[in-house]
């Protein structure tokens, strides 16, 4: 039986982020998920910086060393 806390967020296929995808439109996504406000969600580089906006996922996935 599912809980209450399940059903909070839309299945999990709505909000895993494709690696094709720009981070701008990942960090709209998050914040439209998640029920942020606009300009709240920013991903980061892991220097510390914040990643461009034209980047892809796939490309700061490999700038952290994941997959």
């Amino acid at each position: 039986m599912a809980t209450k806390a399940t059903r909070e967020y839309p299945a999990k296929r709505k909000y895993v982020l494709r690696r094709d995808a720009t981070v701008a439109n990942g960090q709209r996504e998050i914040e439209s998920v998640f029920g942020l406000p606009q300009g709240s969600v920013h991903l980061m580089r892991p220097t510390g910086r914040r990643a461009r906006g034209d980047k892809t996922v796939n490309a700061l996935l490999a700038d952290w060393g994941v997959g």
